[in-house]
């Protein structure tokens, strides 16, 4: 569910029109800190009347900034890859541990 991001803006801050009509649920919720943002469902509702009051630092949403959500996917194909190359360094240390240490035994098994 998209939502739209309330920048560092206390739901007082609004004007009365806007918060009236909004449903009394996502008013409480916007008090109480659950939510930090007006559902875009919600924004869509409302009439274009009430949609033209809200500010328009209030509509912006994070799928708006396609740069940002570009860097975030990088970031994450990499942490992902750091991840499996990792794994896969720390099973071929194993291997090879275990190689050494089963060549070893065999060898000292057959001197006997």
């Amino acid at each position: 569910m998209d939502t739209t991001l309330l920048a560092q803006v206390d739901i007082e801050e609004l004007p009365p029109e806007v918060v009236d009509s909004l449903p009394d649920d996502v008013v409480q919720k916007l008090k109480d800190g659950v939510l930090d943002a007006i559902p875009d469902d919600i924004v869509d509702s409302l009439p274009a009347s009430i949609q033209d009051k809200i500010p328009d630092g209030l509509l912006e949403a994070a799928s708006s900034n396609p740069t940002f959500t570009k860097v975030l996917l990088a970031i994450g194909v990499l942490a992902v890859l750091g991840f499996i190359v990792g794994v896969i360094k720390s099973a071929v240390r194993w291997m090879i541990y275990s190689a050494i240490v089963g060549v070893a035994a065999w060898y000292f098994f057959f001197q006997q």
